[in-house]
């Protein structure tokens, strides 16, 4: 039986994949890189306004390296754009799990808030929309709370942050990084700095710290750099 091959260029993505996609399956990491080729051909067809040919590179990108955020967020402006709302909640709720920075949690936020928009729940898409500038200022958000503003023919940016987090955990959304990742961006650099490679382990430890401010981590960090 032949063994997955799948394109993973850092130690971070290595742990995100064998948790959260591998299952019961062996795999190999391919020696080319089999992503990058996709990717630019989706953004081709992105300038070129071709949606659904992006797409598709997207998709295939995605079969390569499926805990790549970039490819994920490109599926789910192409799902935006073809009016795919089921399948941009699909791909959003996906994206959670590798979130490793607060602008990923910013941009998971945004994406529901758009789903919710979608499905006409104003409350819980405005709840988005404004805690994802808690992660992260956005124009987007800023234009899509305007416009959500002008449908509904009220303010809806008066809440304070207890408020938001109410709405969110009642529709079930999470509303901090997902404790599974920062603990898998844990191990992936402790194993890194354990193989002496100083740079991703010190990639994995600034983005545990860019979710969570974490003082120790702050000093393991510091403890790298002066090496």
């Amino acid at each position: 039986m032949s063994k997955l091959k799948v394109c993973l260029r850092h130690i971070s993505e290595v742990f995100l994949y064998e948790y959260y996609c591998l299952g019961d399956d062996e795999y190999e990491i391919s020696d080319e890189d089999t992503l990058t080729p996709h990717k630019e051909k989706a953004k081709e067809q992105l300038l070129a306004g071709n949606y659904s040919g992006a797409q598709q590179e997207w998709l295939s990108a995605h079969l390569e390296n499926p805990v790549d955020m970039e490819t994920i967020l490109g599926i789910i402006l192409c799902c935006k754009q073809l009016g795919d709302a089921d399948g941009e909640y699909s791909y959003s709720t996906e994206s959670y799990n590798y979130c490793c920075t607060r602008a990923e949690l910013a941009a998971y936020y945004r994406n529901l808030g758009w789903y919710y928009l979608e499905k006409y729940k104003p409350e819980v898409s405005a709840a988005c929309y404004l805690y994802s500038k808690y992660f992260g200022e956005s124009q987007q958000a800023d234009a899509e709370l305007e416009f959500l503003e002008k449908a509904v023919g009220k303010k809806v940016a008066k809440k304070d942050l207890p408020q938001i987090q109410k709405i969110l955990k009642d529709n079930q959304i999470p509303t901090e990084a997902n404790p599974v990742t920062l603990a898998l961006l844990y191990k992936a650099a402790e194993e890194a700095a354990e193989g002496r490679d100083k740079d991703q382990a010190l990639d994995c430890y600034r983005m545990v710290y860019d979710l969570t401010a974490d003082k120790e981590i702050g000093k393991r960090i510091e403890s790298l750099e002066s090496r």
